[in-house]
C-alpha cells in the first residue's frame, strides 16, 4: 500500500485529480447500479400495482352500478309479468268473459248484434309448466256512435283479460246517420291449468 501511496503522490495534481473524480465516478455508478436501479424497479413495480389495483377498483364500482340497475330491470319485469298473468284468464272463465263485455257494452250504450267465440279457430300458443296457453277469437258486431265505442273499448283494455284486436271495420248505418256499423275481432289470450294438473295424473 505505501508504495502505491508513494508512486500516487508522484504523480502530478491533474492526474490526481482524474484518478480521484474517476474514483468517485465509480463509486456513484456502482450505487446507481446497485442501489437506485432495483428501487427504481420497485417502485416501478407498485405504481404499476397501483394502477392495476386502481383499474379492478374501478371495474367493481362499474360491475355493481350494472348489478343495481340489473336487479331494479328484473324486479320490473316481474312487476310487468305478474300484472300480464294477472290478465290471462282460465280458459274455463270464457263464459265470464262474454258476459263482462256484454256488461261494457251495456254500460256505454253499445247495442251488441254478435258476440261469438270462435273456438274452431281457436289456436295453441305455447306449453308451459303452469299450463297450456290459447288464443281464442271473439267476433264482436256492434252499432252506436264513435264516443260510446271508443268508451266500450278503453273500459274492456282496462279489464283483467290479455287481448289482440284484429280486423277493425267501421261502416256507416244507412237507417241511423249518427250510428256506426263496428266489425271487429279480439284474441283473448287464455290458459288452461286442468291440462297440466290432468298431465300429471
Amino acid at each position: 500500500m505505501k508504495n502505491i501511496f508513494k508512486s500516487f503522490n508522484s504523480l502530478s495534481d491533474q492526474v490526481r485529480y482524474a484518478i480521484l473524480g474517476g474514483v468517485v465516478f465509480l463509486i456513484i455508478a456502482v450505487d446507481v447500479f446497485f442501489l437506485v436501479l432495483p428501487q427504481i424497479s420497485g417502485i416501478d413495480g407498485v405504481n404499476d400495482q397501483i394502477k392495476k389495483m386502481s383499474g379492478d377498483t374501478q371495474q367493481v364500482l362499474t360491475d355493481r352500478q350494472r348489478t343495481n340497475q340489473l336487479k331494479k330491470n328484473l324486479l320490473d319485469q316481474n312487476v310487468q309479468l305478474g300484472s300480464l298473468s294477472r290478465k290471462v284468464r282460465p280458459i274455463q272463465e270464457v263464459p265470464a268473459i262474454l258476459s263482462a263485455i256484454s256488461g261494457i257494452a251495456n254500460e256505454y250504450g253499445v247495442k251488441i248484434d254478435q258476440l261469438v267465440p270462435e273456438k274452431n279457430l281457436q289456436e295453441t300458443l305455447m306449453t308451459t309448466a303452469e299450463g297450456k296457453y290459447y288464443a281464442l277469437p271473439i267476433v264482436i258486431k256492434a252499432r252506436c256512435g264513435y264516443h260510446m265505442f271508443g268508451r266500450f273499448l278503453s273500459k274492456l283494455e282496462n279489464q283483467d283479460m290479455y287481448f289482440i284486436m284484429k280486423d277493425f271495420i267501421i261502416q256507416n248505418d244507412a237507417q241511423e246517420p249518427n250510428t256506426r256499423l263496428f266489425s271487429l275481432t279480439i284474441k283473448i289470450i287464455l290458459v288452461d291449468r286442468a291440462w297440466v294438473l290432468a298431465k300429471n295424473l
